[in-house]
């Protein structure tokens, strides 16, 4: 699932939607953008597509980045957040802050989106089996899980619970570290011009003015790369 192959087999669907963040950027010259927002949308939409190899993203995609960047900004404050209980198990039952009442909304919501989603791509493995059944078809990270779920017996199949788990993991682990680290390097390059002429000055020599950046390009871009580590860095 995790393959390299499975990877670069879902490259198309990265660069889509980074090419999709570009043209939107491009058609906002003179606006004011929020780096922080559209990194999000950027990776959510990526994510989503990865894991249901495009099949379903376009239902998942509307009005879904903005309200999860929502939920999960909430969700990373409540998690960080000091809790009384923590500290005295007896005054759990009160949840004298709403910590349990508001996480326990939070994850009920994502359960309807998840389930929406997993149940919906199950249909499409119904139907995909029972017409064009033999066709090869690229598999997104989905289908993988439920291909697993189906194939394995009783006692080691994966339960829809844990299926839905392993989905938000994905999904809150991968967008919110990756656009907080996006948004913080642009913060940090803006302040400090001359280690922003030196990332455009790299780019422009591997990359070139009329090309786009190829996750080719990324190994060969050192300096954008000690940027990226000291922005992980500098927060501590």
């Amino acid at each position: 699932m995790l393959s390299n192959s499975s990877l670069d087999a879902c490259y198309a669907l990265r660069s889509q939607e980074v090419n999709k963040s570009i043209s939107d950027v491009h058609n906002k010259i003179g606006v004011p953008i929020n780096v922080g927002q559209l990194a999000f949308l950027t990776v959510i939409n990526a994510i989503t597509s990865m894991l249901c190899s495009g099949t379903l993203q376009g239902e998942m995609e509307t009005n879904f980045g903005a309200e999860f960047q929502g939920v999960v900004t909430e969700l990373m404050v409540l998690v960080g957040k000091p809790n009384v209980s923590d500290f005295f198990p007896m005054l759990a039952r009160f949840d004298m802050q709403g910590i349990d009442r508001k996480t326990k909304r939070i994850v009920l919501w994502c359960d309807q989106i998840l389930s929406s989603a997993i149940y919906k791509q199950m249909n499409v493995n119904a139907v995909t089996k029972e017409g064009a059944g033999k066709i090869e078809q690229r598999k997104g990270f989905l289908q993988f899980l439920l291909d697993l779920k189906e194939n394995e017996g009783d006692a080691k199949s994966i339960t829809l619970s844990q299926l839905e788990a392993l989905l938000m993991d994905i999904m809150v682990g991968g967008t919110d570290t990756t656009s907080t680290a996006v948004e913080w390097a642009t913060a940090e390059m803006l302040q400090h011009p001359k280690v922003m002429k030196k990332v455009h000055e790299e780019l422009t020599e591997v990359v070139g003015l009329d090309n786009r950046v190829e996750e080719s390009h990324l190994p060969h871009l050192h300096y954008l790369d000690a940027v990226v580590k000291e922005t992980l860095r500098f927060p501590c």
